[in-house]
């Protein structure tokens, strides 16, 4: 389990972060989030559906990478195979937290990464206590990608309010497995797109989320290659 601390130059005065090429975090996700600013990319490899979040009922948007709880098809031999790599793996360890009793986020990590150390990667702070140059990039990269999130979260949002969004259910069968299904995932329901009037369809274009929406309507043929690589393991 994640231990998430805040970043503290005099508690965290020797850490270092290895460098994380393969996703080793990624191995046993099934999914992973997505920001809309993806979608074109995440496309050509991962099916883009939302899932809604039993404790807040907030829907998000995330690229599947498996059929099944920890199975990530595109981890194998230790390493991450896909080309694309989702923006929220590759922030890893890093994430915001709302500071207590104030509304500034502050650059925290998870202490029980395997990549964090004292002894190998890239440091928190030079010999001075000045935090480097590396972790302040880290940090804005953090914070573009959570503001992100919010942009997301509002094409989501007109998504619903133009009930894009149906609820799908994956009924799967893999080579001599038995057949088994996959819910709570929604997709945007192309007939519902194609029914929207003038008005309605001039909206998508002019806020830009055309793009977003035809990729994750495309992207859904990449669940044929998923059970492809799963009949293959």
């Amino acid at each position: 389990m994640a231990d998430i601390k805040a970043i503290n130059n005099s508690l965290h005065g020797n850490i270092k972060v290895k460098a994380n090429p393969t996703l080793v975090q990624a191995k046993d996700k099934h999914f992973a989030p997505v920001v809309v600013q993806e979608f074109v990319a995440a496309c050509q490899e991962f099916p883009i559906v939302f899932v809604k979040e039993g404790e807040t009922g907030q829907f998000k948007s995330i690229a599947l990478l498996g059929l099944k709880p920890e199975q990530n098809l595109f981890f194998a031999e230790d390493a991450w195979q896909a080309r694309y790599k989702p923006q929220a793996l590759t922030l890893y360890p890093f994430l915001l937290n709302q500071a207590p009793d104030s509304e500034q986020a502050i650059l925290c990590f998870d202490q029980d990464s395997p990549l964090i150390n004292e002894n190998e990667g890239e440091a928190f702070f030079d010999s001075e206590g000045k935090q480097s140059a590396w972790l302040s990039e880290q940090g804005e990269r953090v914070v573009k990608y959570v503001e992100n999130t919010y942009i997301t979260g509002n094409f989501i949002k007109m998504l619903l309010e133009l009930d894009l969004l149906s609820s799908q259910t994956l009924n799967l069968k893999l080579a001599d497995q038995a057949e088994y299904s996959l819910n709570g995932l929604y997709a945007i329901d192309e007939k519902k797109l194609n029914a929207l009037d003038d008005e309605q369809f001039a909206k998508l274009r002019k806020t830009g989320a055309l793009p977003a929406i035809y990729a994750s309507l495309i992207s859904m043929q990449r669940i044929h290659s998923l059970a492809s690589i799963a009949i293959g393991k």
